[in-house]
């Protein structure tokens, strides 16, 4: 914070935003108003803190500046090692009065995040986290498709022709599966207005990258003129403005394939076509061995162990599976071995 002395120069400004924020604590400390160096008019930073007192917004005033802030490790998982640079730490609070941070927008326009891809991935998963339902939804249709690769019963008799066919039968139903499970997921977030809510409101306050008690994170939006004559006060907890902003940053998300080798091995059960793989595996290693017999009572017993085998198998692979994607939506999304791509105007129009 500046310490201001008469009209002294306010010479760590290095923008008008950023010198208009220091006008507006100088009038909330009390201090005589510094001399503009980037032409706000005189009284811009009085007309706003008058503005403020009448919303109720009191208490000492301070500029953040540009500090960065700690961000949570909730949020540095999306950058590799946890190394979040510090272009991406900018706290979304502009200054602190009392116990409001307060965000500043001055102008017609203002910038919410980077866009950058991992800042746009964290708060993709960010807002996936916030919307009830949608994880569920996705882990009910993969619940579907495990049961369809191994069905409860088969008559004795179409035993021999159920298993003989099991590889292609497996990888047909894993292809139309996974082809419903994209559409699904498609679907999600096609004009997903829950999903753009919590989208913006991150973007917006910040709460999840910097943690609700951080000064990084902000609680309120005040827009202005310049001179200060024009003013506007909102609550980021405010849901019809979050929906408002929301409109406007038209967020859009499309998935493309990650599959891929971790260390130049296959990634394992952990991913959709890696546990379709084991499966088809197990099924070939376990009719390996009664290749080119014929059926007989004997033959029967073994298909019998076989077809139980692959059931408990394919039981056990579904458990692990379920146990990892719960953990989050982020697991189930690469389970699912794609990847998001989200599109989104950072930018948008502000009234005041």
């Amino acid at each position: 914070m500046l310490s201001f002395k008469g009209h002294s120069v306010l010479s760590e400004a290095r923008s008008r935003g950023e010198e208009m924020e220091e006008l507006i604590i100088a009038a909330v400390n009390g201090q005589k108003e510094p001399k503009s160096k980037y032409g706000i008019p005189t009284g811009a930073g009085k007309n706003v803190a008058k503005f403020l007192k009448s919303k109720g917004i009191s208490g000492k005033g301070k500029v953040l500046g540009a500090d960065t802030i700690t961000v949570t490790p909730e949020w540095s998982k999306y950058w590799p090692g946890g190394s979040v640079p510090g272009s991406t730490k900018t706290p979304k609070t502009d200054f602190i009065i009392g116990k409001n941070k307060i965000s500043l927008k001055s102008g017609s326009a203002a910038q919410l995040m980077s866009g950058g891809r991992n800042e746009s991935i964290a708060t993709f998963y960010t807002a996936l986290g916030s919307v009830e339902g949608m994880q569920k939804k996705m882990i009910d249709k993969l619940t579907n498709m495990f049961e369809g690769l191994a069905p409860a019963s088969v008559a004795g008799s179409e035993l021999g022709k159920e298993i003989k066919k099991g590889k292609d039968k497996a990888v047909m139903q894993a292809n139309q599966a996974h082809k419903e499970l994209m559409g699904e997921l498609k679907a999600i977030f096609a004009k997903n207005k829950s999903f753009a809510n919590a989208f913006a409101y991150e973007a917006m306050s910040g709460d999840v990258k910097f943690g609700r008690k951080s000064p990084g994170s902000c609680s309120h939006f005040l827009t202005t003129s310049f001179d200060g004559k024009k003013a506007a006060l909102k609550k980021v907890s405010d849901k019809s403005y979050v929906s408002k902003i929301a409109d406007q940053m038209k967020v859009s998300v499309r998935f493309k394939s990650s599959s891929q080798k971790v260390g130049g091995k296959k990634t394992g059960k952990y991913k959709y076509w890696s546990a379709v793989g084991l499966i088809v595996d197990k099924l070939e290693e376990e009719m390996k061995p009664i290749e080119g017999q014929i059926l007989h009572e004997g033959i029967m017993d073994k298909l019998k162990g076989i077809y139980n085998r692959m059931k408990d198998f394919v039981v056990k692979i579904f458990k692990d599976i379920m146990a990892y994607v719960s953990k989050g939506f982020r697991n189930l999304i690469s389970f699912l071995d794609v990847e998001p791509v989200v599109d989104v105007k950072t930018s948008v129009k502000i009234d005041v």
